[in-house]
This record gives C-alpha cells, structure tokens and sequence, in this order.
C-alpha cells in the first residue's frame, strides 16, 4: 500500500457499503421497496497488493431496490427464485472484489506506469505496481437461512465476463441486534477463490516477468486461497431521515497460491466514521 486515493467511488462503493448493510430478510421487505442514502465522514480502503494505493473517501452514496423479485444494492443485482419467513434463494451477479483493489489508484497509474516503463525498460524484475488487471463479473447462485441468532449465507460465482474463467465460494455469518436505541451488526466470512482466479490477479503473466516466469512459477505455483473477514457496524438515529453510522471490517488473506510480490499486508482494516442520510419507500 502506498499513499492515499481521494475520489475512488465505485471501488469504494464495493468495499465499503457493505459494512452499512442491515440485514433485512425477504420476509422483512414490503416489496417494492427502494432507498437511497448519502453517508458524510471519513472511510479507508486498505489495499493490500503491493505498490497500489489506498482508497479514501468523504462521501458515500448507497441505493437499492427490492421487487418482487428483481433486487439490486450498490453494484449487486440479483432476481429471487425462492423465498420464505426462513430461506431465499436467489441468482446473483457482482463485480469480483479483487480486480477493484486494481481500480483504487486508476486515476494515477497510467500516467505513472509510462514513466515508469520508459525509466526501467531493462528492469530486474516485474513489479506489482506497474501490473493492471480488469474488473470481472462473477455470477451464481446463493443461499441464506435465516434465524433468531445469525443468518447464514453460502454463495458460488463464477467468472461470467470471460476475464479469467475462475470461481469463488462464499460463506458467512451475519447479524443484527439492537442496542442503546441503536442497532449493531456483526459478520464474518470466508471467500474461497480458485487457482485459475488467483492466478489471474495475483501472479505475473510470462511478458511481465519475462525471464523471470519459470522462477515464479516453480516458486510460488497458483493454487486456490481461502480469504477470511470479520465486520462490525453500528448505527444510532438522529432524526428520522438521519443517522450515526460506524463501520469497520477486517481482512486476512491467504497468501497460498499467490505470489508473494503481489501482497504487501496479509492483513488490511477498512473502515468508515460518518452521519447518513436517507430517502425511501419504507422512510
């Protein structure tokens, strides 16, 4: 990680909106049902490929829509094939979180990488800073049974946008109680990526390593990683449109499978302070 990005919104959209997520179960959900929010404070996307720069944010926009069976929330979008007071089941499609950490610094990187690359034409070696990758589509089914004490989630999305045919599995455990006139929520999860997809952002390619890519390979071969997660939130209202939000997530990633080079920090922090407000249906 290096120094700060301002105005990354839709990377940070991703990373970050979730941490304001509410839980509500279908059985919750007077639908159609839509809200759009604006959160004002001060939030940070770590991130965690090396030479790439943080995000940063003073605003976060946050919107969605529940229709009898076409939902979308920030940049996910998915239709409902079963649902009751208990479980859903639904098709789902979202941007890959891992191809976003590459969009963080976009706004200076190629301006830096071609001096870069005009600089060190006879490099010693790749750099995971001059790499670029592009944003996939994963799509899939996923499930959720919900109860009194956690929601339980378990999805799997495979690359629909031919960037690097790979999957991901996800599970986690996710809840929401209410405490001092408030709510606080927590989640944990873990993110099972495949070889052909961790190949894809966290290795170099044969013409970035040039002479180099059979040491690589032989060293640090690709292979599935398994990234873990723990989330809090807190929300308190200040009026009826406006509340205090605090948010915050923990990442650990599984440096198997993946070259070294590629992760400075296994461990990242990202994380927002601010007040929102919102419009909407159910307002």
């Amino acid at each position: 990680m290096t120094s700060m990005t301002k105005f990354t919104p839709i990377a940070l959209l991703m990373y970050l909106a979730p941490l304001f997520a509410t839980g509500a179960t279908p059985a919750e959900v007077q639908a159609p049902e839509w809200e759009i929010s604006l959160a004002t404070g001060y939030g940070v996307v770590e991130n965690p490929i090396e030479g790439k720069r943080d995000g940063e944010t003073y605003f976060l926009p946050n919107f969605s829509y529940y229709g009898e069976r076409f939902f979308f929330s920030n940049l996910t979008a998915g239709y409902t094939l079963l649902e009751n007071e208990n479980i859903y089941l639904d098709l789902v499609a979202r941007p890959n979180e891992d191809g976003l950490y590459y969009q963080l610094d976009k706004n200076t990187t190629a301006s830096d990488g071609l001096l870069s690359n005009f600089m060190t034409h006879f490099r010693a070696a790749a750099d995971p800073a001059d790499v670029e990758r592009n944003v996939s589509i994963v799509a899939g089914p996923s499930f959720t049974l919900v109860s009194d004490w956690v929601d339980v989630s378990f999805s799997w999305f495979h690359d629909v946008s031919d960037v690097h045919h790979g999957s991901e599995t996800h599970l986690s455990f996710d809840k929401q109680y209410p405490l001092f006139g408030g709510a606080i929520g927590f989640g944990i999860g873990a993110t099972q990526k495949d070889a052909d997809l961790v190949s894809y952002y966290y290795q170099f390619t044969e013409q970035e390593a040039g002479i180099y890519y059979n040491r690589y390979a032989l060293a640090f071969p690709a292979a599935d990683a398994t990234d873990t997660y723990a989330r809090l939130h807190f929300s308190y209202p200040l009026s009826k449109n406006l509340e205090l939000r605090l948010a915050a997530r923990y990442n650990r990633y599984d440096e198997a499978g993946r070259n070294p080079r590629f992760i400075e920090h296994p461990q990242t922090l990202n994380w927002f302070a601010g007040v929102q407000y919102t419009i909407g249906s159910g307002q």
